[in-house]
């Protein structure tokens, strides 16, 4: 007897897209609760709170499931992964965000997708598509349409240029683990994560931050969101996708979550929702559509 084919809507809802929507929608609020968290700690010792909690619980999960810990070739990766993705990357992007809106630093790390197909062509992981390069253009313009009559202020071009370079290391790292993104994703992320976070905490102590917890129960449960919605679950789910996605089109995350962003700023900050915002949203979607989930046609033999 023959097997089913599985439907457009069993395809449409695999396990990959919901787990890439929920990617997106906790990374939503990262930015904000950043920015909320500078009110009682210091930059750089409240990263390093929120990756060493995450650290601990993913050492925790390790020993629990008796999972055998990266050597060699992974190893090597899993600590590259952390260096760049966690332990530089993330340092710069807090420091960027103390002079930066949240709204325009989503609009920095929407670059991520074309960043990231640029790395992933040098590393020779894909090819060029131009369909995937109109997307991502297609799609930074709508975030740029979305945000260009919100982005005002004192603005510092040295932060601006801080948060494109996160953005590139993120990528970069993005890359460097694809080819091992089939392993256990707690056992590099536990290793990324006490790499990344050494990183973070130098780094502190160079600047030579108070070392403090925080002493109200908000600042406790933006820690708490921060270091398991938005670091534990979100690097799982990342690597989930990646191992089943290309990186440059797992990179899109970045495009859809400033999105998010936007409608928790307007639930919590009381913004409103313009025409503006819905004609940018309608031209990132296409583009995401067109770049990332628009299905390729396969080639046939002659």
């Amino acid at each position: 007897m023959a097997k089913r084919k599985p439907s457009q809507i069993q395809t449409f809802f695999s396990p990959v897209i919901a787990a890439f929507i929920l990617l997106v929608l906790l990374s939503g609020g990262a930015s904000i609760a950043v920015k909320f968290s500078y009110a009682e700690l210091p930059t750089f010792w409240g990263a390093a709170l929120r990756f060493g909690s995450t650290t601990a619980i993913l050492w925790l999960l390790v020993a629990i499931r008796s999972t055998s810990i990266p050597r060699g070739k992974v190893l090597l990766a899993s600590t590259l992964y952390g260096a760049l993705g966690i332990g530089f990357a993330f340092p710069i992007m807090y420091w960027g965000l103390e002079r930066t809106p949240a709204s325009l630093h989503q609009i920095i790390f929407s670059l991520a997708p074309l960043l990231t197909l640029f790395f992933a062509v040098l590393h020779r992981l894909e090819t060029l598509n131009l369909r995937n390069l109109i997307g991502a253009i297609i799609a930074v313009t709508g975030i740029a349409i979305i945000f260009s009559a919100t982005v005002s202020g004192d603005l510092s071009i040295i932060r601006l240029l801080g948060l494109v370079l996160a953005a590139a290391l993120m990528a970069e790292s993005g890359v460097l683990i694809k080819p091992f993104a089939n392993l256990d994703p707690i056992a590099i992320n536990a290793v990324a994560c006490t790499v990344g976070t050494a990183i973070i905490v130098t780094i502190s102590a160079i600047v030579r931050e108070p070392w403090i917890l925080p002493s109200t129960a908000g600042t406790w449960w933006l820690l708490t969101y921060l270091s398991i919605g938005t670091t534990l679950v979100t690097f799982v789910l990342f690597l989930y996708v990646l191992k089943h996605w290309t990186a440059s089109t797992t990179a899109y995350m970045f495009v859809l979550i400033p999105l998010v962003t936007v409608i928790l700023a307007t639930s919590f900050a009381g913004e409103r929702i313009t025409w503006l915002f819905i004609i940018g949203a309608s031209v990132v979607l296409v583009g995401v559509w067109l770049g990332a989930l628009l299905p390729t046609k396969p080639k046939t033999s002659p």
